[in-house]
């Protein structure tokens, strides 16, 4: 009777979980090793759910605990709350798997240097980003101020200053492209251009 209680617990948490994050059955077959209809099963509690390598599996690929998947607690501490969060942790994890790329050692420098700065400007759009939201996001406080310097309302200040906030962005990816198209015509030369851009991080 504890199994069967056991598997319908399993069961049921791993289906919200996966619908609260609009994942199908096959995403989840695939991070099992399973085939779609194994899910199925597992869902509904007419198979063993309750091994302990089934367990880990679901609970890995839904970002929750064993403990709550298995019902041994209802607080469901995680911090994944949205199908593009585990997008983003899947895109990093597969990065991993073409990390270094194939090619000459000028060419892995290349790659290797291009994904450090990419992953050090993300580092700083999301801390701009905070930032503009905290002071310029829906912001009425700058009436006054935005009358004195010539703004038509509160409203486009904030704007104005919120895109400046996180147009360094916009930038860099301006510059990463250039450096991209030139790299076939003189590596050595991008290579370098691409060091000095990561200087500026460090």
């Amino acid at each position: 009777m504890f199994d069967k209680e056991l598997r319908k617990t399993i069961g049921s948490r791993t289906k919200i979980r996966r619908k609260e994050l609009n994942l199908t059955q096959e995403y989840l077959a695939e991070k099992l090793d399973v085939n779609k209809s194994t899910i199925q099963r597992y869902e509904s509690g007419t198979i063993d759910n309750t091994k302990k390598l089934v367990v880990e599996g679901l609970a890995n690929a839904l970002h929750v605990s064993q403990e709550w998947l298995t019902g041994k607690t209802d607080d469901l501490t995680t911090e994944v709350s949205s199908k593009i969060h585990i997008e983003v942790l899947d895109a990093l994890e597969s990065t991993k798997s073409v990390y270094p790329a194939s090619a000459d050692e000028i060419g892995k420098e290349f790659a290797q240097t291009l994904l450090l700065l990419f992953l050090k400007e993300y580092e700083e759009f999301n801390k701009s980003l905070d930032s503009a939201y905290k002071h310029y996001h829906q912001n009425q406080n700058y009436g006054e101020i935005a009358e004195q310097i010539g703004f038509t309302s509160a409203d486009e200040l904030s704007q104005v200053m919120f895109s400046r906030e996180i147009t360094h962005t916009a930038n860099t990816l301006s510059e990463l492209a250039a450096l991209i198209e030139d790299y076939p015509k003189d590596h050595e030369s991008a290579l370098l251009r691409l060091k000095r851009l990561l200087e500026f991080y460090t």
